[in-house]
């Protein structure tokens, strides 16, 4: 009420305050202090961001207009009450967002009449399921109701959950799961239920029998207790993905034990995530995990993996920032048909061994990013055996010299990372010749030595080459470069190689090229004439020394190329009004344009170049007055000499 007296005389005009985000459809109102949905609001709003204002109750009348409203967020408004019919002339509403409020009622038939989809209850305080009138929303497919008080899953008798995809109850304070609990959720097919930052102590068995899940989240569950006391209470449940690691910031005391995972074998699951959680035996093979397809051991404080128990079916494996010694320590021998495995981050300095990943004839993915290896030369030796490998990401790993050819026996190779990796390759060799299969390569910030031609020899049906920090001859590319074994490539990135020129044959046989990356260069002019084809092509010279662009190297642009000129010293004097004048009528095609500004004169610096207004040439006032001085000149001459001759002969 105090709010309602004393903001009468500084308010702004309701008129003034939304923005309109899509004309006639979308208006964001957030953060405005409102009371009542503003005048200028059309009836027209389908979605309305009214978050941050000061409703404290809502009622039927406050909405009512927007009937063709589905997205309407309410966050943080102060909403205290919610009464009968508040949405009923909004039935196409199907989300809304009351997080942040402070709940204390919701009328039965507050929800009645519209075809709610996804409500989210996140930090309203709600301490009782009963309270949220759930018998009327038969259309839900998620419910988030994150960080409350809520000691209990257990949903009103009369409950439709028929469709609900999404259960959210994250992070509230829920010690114990029975049968009870969970009757009702045996009606939900497909069902993700996140029960993560609970402190879980028990879970009664049978209270997931016959349930069939998509996912079940325990992350961060269970912090005093054995793991077995959460594991044992899921017997027969059925899921497509079971997350019981935990997180950082949650210090848990007691470790997995093998025995505990024995529980496991009840439960029928296709993904598993262990995610932080340590393992006090090492010693043995995991158990009960042979119908599991995808498991997640990040950051398990593993030195060895045991491996899994035979005719197992896992496919993909997680063992990121883990403490191996080598490759040969994560019993790779034991699961023969991963096809993607993911060894990043790994704490300790890593042997590569010698072809310890032979077994994994049909791996695709290898993740051996960010790690520091003992071997200095790669990688003939390291992946033998590893024929069907079609994506290798060794970035941002330690320095390597690359042997010739790198990868003998794994040809097959489509996509290759070696961004952030400083590379050794000896003059004329040619690492990737066996590569004909290579689609992308990135060696940006590997320091390629440029004046070896060879280096991307064999690459015929690369489309993508990052080379960004390599450093060329005397800043100069050439004629005569490392493209031209790579004449289908779509994309270039030259960006951060101290180019000062680039010849004018330099890219004419890359015919196929659509994307080009020179920023952060020292290029002085804007070449367009470098290039085979400009129809839908994107043209990057962010960031160089360019000041002015003679017209005639616009000219060949299509409507459909994109241009980056940003970060440039724009000479927006009447030298280059040409390009000025042609920017302003083609600023379609510039992307960055709020950057795209004048370098100089002093007078203009920093100016958007749209913004750019140049008298240039002589005004019609100029031209008139420069046509009387003359005539007046001529009419002065003749009288001048008219007056002489007749002094002259007047003297005779």
């Amino acid at each position: 009420m105090l709010y309602h007296v004393f903001s009468k005389a500084g308010e702004i005009p309701e008129e003034l305050l939304c923005a309109e985000v899509i004309a006639g459809k979308n208006y964001d109102c957030e953060g405005l202090g409102l009371t009542k949905l503003p005048d200028n609001i059309p009836d027209s709003t389908e979605i309305l961001d009214f978050s941050f204002n000061s409703l404290f109750a809502i009622y039927h009348f406050i909405f009512s207009r927007l009937e063709k409203l589905e997205y309407l967020d309410l966050a943080r408004c102060g909403i205290a009450w919610i009464y009968d019919d508040a949405f009923s002339n909004n039935t196409r509403l199907n989300t809304m967002i009351l997080t942040g409020n402070s709940i204390l009622y919701i009328a039965e038939n507050a929800f009645s009449g519209i075809p709610l989809q996804h409500l989210y209850l996140q930090k309203t305080f709600i301490l009782d399921l009963e309270l949220i009138p759930l018998n009327s929303l038969p259309n839900l497919e998620t419910l988030h109701l994150g960080s409350n008080h809520i000691t209990s899953i257990k949903l009103p008798d009369d409950t439709q959950v028929t469709k609900l995809k999404t259960l959210n109850f994250e992070l509230n304070h829920i010690s114990r799961i029975s049968v009870e609990d969970t009757n009702i959720l045996r009606n939900a097919n497909n069902l993700t239920l996140i029960l993560k930052g609970n402190n879980i102590e028990s879970i009664d068995p049978n209270s997931f029998n016959s349930s069939n899940l998509h996912c079940l989240d325990l992350a961060g569950s269970a912090w005093n207790v054995d793991l077995s006391s959460l594991l044992k209470g899921l017997n027969g449940l059925r899921t497509k993905s079971l997350r019981i690691g935990t997180f950082t910031d949650i210090d848990i005391d007691k470790d997995v034990s093998l025995s505990d995972m024995n529980f496991l074998c009840n439960i029928s699951m296709k993904e598993l995530s262990f995610q932080y959680r340590t393992f006090s035996d090492e010693s043995k093979s995991f158990p009960c995990l042979d119908k599991t397809e995808k498991i997640d051991f990040t950051f398990s404080d593993l030195k060895r993996f045991p491996g899994l128990s035979m005719n197992n079916m896992l496919k993909e494996l997680l063992l990121n920032q883990n403490k191996f010694s080598s490759l040969c320590s994560i019993g790779s021998d034991t699961y023969p048909l991963v096809t993607h495995l993911h060894i990043a981050k790994n704490i300790e300095t890593l042997d590569l061994g010698d072809g310890c990943l032979k077994s994994l004839t049909n791996l695709v993915y290898l993740d051996l990013s960010q790690n520091f290896f003992t071997a200095l030369a790669c990688c003939s030796a390291h992946f033998r055996g590893l024929d069907s490998l079609t994506n290798l990401n060794m970035s941002y790993g330690a320095r390597f010299k690359l042997q010739n050819p790198a990868l003998p026996e794994t040809n097959k190779i489509e996509v290759l990372d070696f961004a952030h990796v400083a590379l050794f390759i000896d003059k004329a060799f040619s690492p990737f010749s066996n590569l004909a299969d290579l689609k992308v390569l990135n060696l940006s910030n590997s320091f390629i030595d440029t004046t070896n031609r060879q280096v991307f020899e064999g690459l015929q049906n690369l489309v993508f080459l990052n080379i960004e920090r390599s450093l060329f001859q005397n800043d100069v590319l050439p004629d005569d470069n490392l493209f031209v074994n790579t004449l289908k490539l779509e994309t270039l990135i030259l960006a951060k190689c101290k180019l000062q020129k680039i010849e004018d044959q330099a890219f004419k046989k890359l015919k196929h090229l659509k994307n080009i990356d020179l920023s952060f260069n020292n290029l002085t002019i804007f070449s367009t004439n470098l290039f085979v084809n400009l129809t839908s092509m994107s043209l990057n010279y962010a960031s160089n020394f360019i000041t002015t662009i003679p017209i005639v190297l616009l000219r060949n642009i299509s409507d459909q190329t994109t241009i980056n000129l940003s970060y440039n010293p724009i000479d927006c004097s009447c030298s280059n009004i040409d390009f000025l004048s042609w920017y302003k009528t083609h600023s379609n095609l510039f992307v960055d344009k709020e950057n795209t500004v004048c370098g100089s004169p002093s007078s203009l610096m920093g100016t958007s170049l749209d913004k750019v207004s140049l008298s240039c040439g002589s005004s019609l006032l100029q031209v008139t007055l420069s046509i009387v001085f003359t005539l007046i000149t001529i009419f002065l001459v003749i009288c001048f000499v008219r007056l002489y001759k007749k002094r002259f002969y007047s003297s005779i």
